[in-house]
């Protein structure tokens, strides 16, 4: 078994993996002067431990287009589009991998460890952000593009003006709708929770899409099927919301021993911010420790995007051009993978030319919000 954990979630926490000839990991985590050391935690008793990534100032992690153009030979960049989208035009290096076939391709392919870092990228942003949170949990240092192939390259911003709209700002509320009282909390346990947390991480990943964005559409069209949750500062909500959408602070309420017990286990969870990273990482979180919970594309940009500008100013995307680019990509099939017997790597080869030249947009470095707090 390849030990898979490369990166120290946290600091002040050491966690160590080792792995025997049977494929059991023993864990360590080391915490100040104490050292605890055994094989069987429970799913958020293990989290808790190694420092939950959603209550960080960093989280959601995300890297611009102009940060990962300048420095993109520091990424192992892997491209979760359609071989089809991927053919249109990828990023120089990338390498196109189907979600299910994601550990596969790390375990007989490409190592990350011989990468500081990794960059998922996709379409619009926001599942990206959703697959490289679940890839943290795990342990790799993951990033998402920010707004996906719509932010490297203006032949690809449709992705993004695709899914904004004000269709319902006129039915937003700003009365309050309190949280739940306090109930069980999903819980998971394993007596080797380095491969469970692993296992669960990789079939998460590969889950339909129907599992991760929702449409506001389809949630208006039927309010009693769903739990709205607006991952919001107090400012922000009184200013108007989703119908009947409950707030949460972010970083803070969705904790274990916070208000994470008040979200409901019989529904499934809607989860939004302003332009849909940040809630897709929180359902990350979340359907890793046994929610069922979804997303917009993009946020409160999906329903109310006019009138956020008066809710939280800066947040609303009103002119998708302002978030595009014109970095460099690579027509055709270069790097692909799509697990076992299907692999087709011509690395070694060089790969086409760039067929657009370089334009940077600086005004994409401030457009359209990113965080919800």
């Amino acid at each position: 078994m390849k030990v898979k954990y490369f990166i120290i979630i946290i600091p002040f926490l050491m966690l160590l993996a080792s792995c025997g000839s049977g494929g059991s990991c023993k864990v360590t985590i080391e915490a100040g002067d104490s050292v605890i050391t055994k094989n069987s935690y429970s799913l958020l008793e293990f989290i808790d431990k190694t420092g939950n990534i959603v209550e960080k100032n960093e989280f959601p992690y995300l890297v611009k287009a102009y940060d990962l153009y300048i420095r993109l030979k520091e990424y192992l960049v892997i491209d979760i589009r359609t071989p089809e989208e991927y053919a249109k035009g990828h990023i120089e290096g990338a390498y196109n991998v189907q979600r299910d076939s994601l550990l596969y391709f790390f375990e007989h392919e490409v190592s990350p460890s011989g990468y500081s870092k990794i960059a998922v990228v996709d379409d619009n942003g926001p599942v990206s952000l959703y697959v490289s949170t679940l890839l943290r949990f795990a342990g790799y240092n993951a990033y998402a593009l920010k707004y996906g192939m719509g932010a490297w390259n203006n032949k690809f911003v449709g992705n993004i003006s695709s899914y904004i709209s004000n269709k319902y700002a006129s039915i937003v509320e700003t009365q309050n709708t309190v949280k739940p009282h306090l109930n069980d909390i999903p819980e998971f346990n394993s007596d080797n929770i380095l491969q469970f947390i692993d296992d669960r991480v990789f079939n998460l990943i590969a889950e339909d899409m129907s599992n991760i964005i929702i449409s506001p559409d389809v949630v208006v069209a039927n309010p009693d099927d769903y739990f709205v949750l607006a991952y919001w500062p107090e400012e922000t909500y009184d200013a108007g919301h989703f119908p009947g959408s409950v707030r949460y602070t972010p970083r803070f309420d969705l904790l274990p021993n916070s208000f994470l017990g008040t979200l409901p286990t019989d529904k499934r969870i809607v989860v939004y911010c302003y332009t849909g990273h940040h809630a897709a990482s929180v359902v990350a979180y979340l359907r890793l420790v046994g929610y069922d919970a979804v997303s917009f594309m993009y946020g409160a940009n999906s329903f109310m995007s006019v009138k956020l500008t008066n809710a939280s100013p800066g947040t609303a995307v009103l002119d998708v051009n302002t978030l595009t680019n014109v970095y460099p990509i690579i027509e055709g099939q270069y790097r692909t993978s799509s697990g076992p017997g299907s692999v087709s790597d011509n690395s070694t080869d060089a790969p086409p030319a760039a067929v657009i030249p370089v334009q940077q947009n600086n005004n994409q470095q401030n457009g359209g919000g990113g965080g919800c707090g």
